[in-house]
């Protein structure tokens, strides 16, 4: 016989002494109403609803099942009776909880039930919308949720369903787990695994029921809240839906497509960009013997990765011969007043300048003088020799003169044998200016003679 539907599961809980008629606690409690009736969640295996004691003291939640199971009942015995022998208070994550094979009455027929203790914790999407913008809170959690999914590790136990719906962030930032239809323990060993647990936290390729099935989806929530630790502008860039945090399932079927892990990828933060290749190896993996988490960096070290550009030759400082610092990122021609990136051009020897007399080349590696060495005849061109190997351009060199300006060189000279060029004031040489000055000089000439020819007086 098929369950009752969420409608007859609604009407029912409304009469709580009616339809609890084995349990005193609840049928003593009253039904937590709101505008549309009785206060619910619902899944695809069933719904929640809460109750609250005369007193409002206590408040509790019920699972009522709206799709039937022949295996259920005896599942849910398995894992009360581990759970059982957990402490709570040594176990923060777990939620108590009891099973009644026969605990609600709804048509004439009794049904079972899951109660646990109702926590006042928020869900892991309602928390993250609220605290998108502070890393420390997102890493703390994230760090809390690593530590319990390795704790269940160390117990034998997995979840089986790790999702934001099944996630609670209570005071202070504790991670809580609820739902525990498709949990794993050591007792339910051999068995087939109840549900697949939701699509944007599983991988595409099936992975066995085991104390291993939740490492993937554990990795997803991770690498979701460290990549907004990281970057908070992801939450609104990258979520299609209300379904999910950071990644969904078609980022797990197409992850060379995807937006979502190209931008993981690229994080300031390396422990993200680690998480991200570790979960594309878990794509690609064939089997179901995935790594655990990794622990994680509080306070990490974010280092803005920029994507490759093509770079144009550097300058170097022709006193030393050496690289000239650090890269400053790619080079344009905007010094040049063109103000478009021109594409890189291979390192080629540089015309010699006609107003520098030719300098002599210095060995690979020239040991210090103090003699100048000796100079070329003016009549020979210098000869070529090869480049030293490209290395980025220090800001000092950058603004002694713009790279247009002053042509690289095909060597550079040790301080000791250094002269500075004369420059020479050559437009008094100049045509122009020359026949100027021949004006004038006729000019005053003139005017000479005609003051010694017939004077004023």
């Amino acid at each position: 016989m098929e369950p009752p539907s969420l409608t007859d599961y609604m009407m029912a809980v409304q009469h709580p002494r009616l339809c609890f008629p084995d349990d005193d606690v609840l049928a003593a409690s009253t039904t937590v109403l709101d505008a549309l009736g009785p206060v619910t969640g619902s899944g695809v295996f069933g719904c929640v609803f809460r109750f609250t004691s005369e007193d409002g003291a206590l408040t509790w939640a019920v699972k009522c099942f709206t799709s039937h199971s022949d295996a259920r009942a005896d599942r849910y015995r398995k894992i009360c009776a581990a759970l059982a022998e957990l402490r709570p208070a040594e176990e923060r994550w777990l939620v108590p909880i009891e099973f009644a094979p026969e605990g609600v009455l709804v048509g004439g027929r009794r049904w079972p039930l899951v109660k646990m203790p109702w926590r006042p914790a928020a869900p892991l999407l309602d928390w993250v919308e609220r605290w998108k913008d502070n890393p420390a809170a997102l890493r703390a959690v994230a760090a809390d949720f690593t530590a319990v999914v390795g704790r269940m590790g160390e117990l034998g136990i997995a979840h089986g369903d790790l999702q934001h719906g099944n996630i609670l962030i209570s005071a202070p930032r504790r991670v809580q787990l609820i739902d525990y239809d498709a949990m794993y323990v050591p007792a339910l060993a051999g068995t087939a695994r109840p549900e697949r647990g939701h699509r944007n936290y599983q991988r595409p390729r099936p992975v066995g029921y085991g104390p291993r099935m939740d490492r993937f989806p554990a990795r997803v929530i991770q690498l979701s809240l460290l990549g907004l630790a990281a970057d908070a502008e992801l939450w609104d860039r990258l979520r299609e839906d209300d379904d999910r945090l950071l990644l969904g399932q078609e980022d797990f079927e197409d992850p060379g497509g995807s937006e979502a892990l190209a931008a993981l990828a690229d994080s300031p933060d390396p422990q993200v960009r680690d998480i991200t290749a570790r979960l594309l190896a878990d794509l690609r993996s064939p089997h179901d013997l995935l790594p655990p988490l990794a622990a994680v960096v509080v306070e990490p070290t974010l280092t803005p990765v920029t994507p490759a550009r093509p770079r144009s030759a550097p300058v170097r400082d022709t006193a030393s011969g050496a690289p000239a610092g650090q890269p400053t990122g790619p080079r344009t021609d905007e010094a040049r007043g063109g103000g478009q990136q021109q594409e890189p051009r291979p390192e080629a020897e540089p015309e010699p300048d006609p107003r520098l007399e030719p300098r002599p080349e210095p060995n690979p590696k020239p040991e210090p003088r103090t003699e100048p060495g000796p100079r070329p005849q003016p009549h020979r061109a210098p000869q070529p020799q090869p480049q030293p190997p490209q290395q980025p351009q220090s800001a000092s060199s950058a603004t002694a003169a713009p790279a247009a300006e002053r042509p690289v060189r095909a060597a550079a000279r040790s301080r000791s044998t250094r002269r500075t060029p004369v420059r020479r004031n050559r437009w008094l040489l100049r045509p122009g200016v020359l026949l100027c000055l021949f004006v004038l000089v006729l000019l005053l000439g003139l005017l000479v003679a005609l003051f010694l020819v017939a004077p004023p007086w």
